[in-house]
């Protein structure tokens, strides 16, 4: 069983890397619009051109809604698939290889058993860590991509990021795991974790900008582009039940915003100064937590 799960997980993660050697620097392409609601709204008048310029805009504000959602499934799920899980598995595994004696059969945080994997272990990894942090990274990459550098190193500086801000708050490096006071040695499995991070980044990025070119806006003919987005709401509920929120905070939104206000202005947007100052001090006051939780983990004797 050990064998099947090691190999199983190494095609997958095998699978992440020409993800990310094939489609590495492909940046997310937004769809175009058919249509220009600033020519219609020139000409609304009274309460039914009104009345029909605020439908149409809802309309258009949703199929671009559901676009962005479906992205933002799609690249979770392959990166979950191809990066976050199997890559988290067999650092596992390692660091069993790697640990005394004393630690083979001894429970993690997780309930795991050190040293014996099994397809239940895998299957539970896959749900409460593989996809929550496929479904972190894509929706980040999404609000951060204006910012971060072209072509390759978007979504390996993406999983630094992520590393960084969330890792030793969330995971993988949380200095208060008790797994580490199991595994050793500590300097490997942060270095395991974080090259994980490195990969998982940049699998986000290439599968999102793939999947950009190729589905279209909402429409009649393009359900089958938008079957990530079911699959990610049926395998993943809380994304489902987020995409449901967003979908009526958007419904609302778009129901008390003034008609004059509906012009599509996609100019307007945050300075990329702002918005790369704001990283780099999110990135300033998430590092000494992080550096502590790294110095914590390779410090320990396990």
């Amino acid at each position: 069983m050990a064998v099947a799960v090691v190999v199983g997980c190494t095609v997958l993660l095998l699978g992440g890397v020409s993800v990310v050697v094939l489609w590495g620097s492909q940046r997310i392409r937004e769809p175009l619009d058919e249509t220009s609601l600033d020519v219609q709204l020139e000409i609304v008048h009274t309460r039914a051109e009104r009345t029909e310029a605020r439908t149409e805009a809802k309309l258009r504000a949703f199929r671009r809604y559901f676009w962005w959602a479906d992205v933002v499934s799609f690249s979770a799920l392959v990166s979950a698939v191809l990066a976050a899980w199997p890559g988290g598995r067999l650092a596992m595994r390692v660091l069993a290889l790697t640990s005394p004696d004393a630690a083979q059969g001894r429970l993690t945080e997780a309930d795991f058993i050190v040293g014996f994997p099994t397809i239940e272990g895998s299957l539970a990894l896959l749900l409460f860590a593989g996809l929550p942090a496929g479904y972190c990274a894509a929706l980040l990459y999404v609000v951060l991509r204006r910012w971060l550098p072209p072509g390759r190193w978007a979504g390996p500086l993406l999983g630094v990021l992520i590393l960084v801000w969330l890792g030793a708050l969330v995971d993988p490096l949380r200095a208060d795991n008790i797994d580490f006071d199991i595994v050793e040695p500590g300097w490997l499995a942060v270095a395991l974790f974080g090259g994980l991070a490195v990969l998982h980044g940049a699998v986000v990025a290439a599968a999102a900008g793939w999947w950009s070119e190729r589905v279209p806006l909402w429409g009649g003919k393009s359900f089958k582009n938008y079957l990530p987005l079911f699959l990610g709401c049926v395998a993943f509920p809380p994304a489902g039940l987020a995409v449901g929120i967003g979908a009526i905070l958007l419904l609302i939104w778009m129901s008390v915003i003034p008609v004059s206000r509906l012009r599509s202005n996609r100019q307007s947007r945050v300075p990329a100064w702002v918005g790369a100052g704001a990283v780099v001090l999110a990135s300033a006051a998430a590092l000494p937590v992080f550096v502590g939780a790294v110095i914590s983990i390779t410090s320990r004797a396990g």
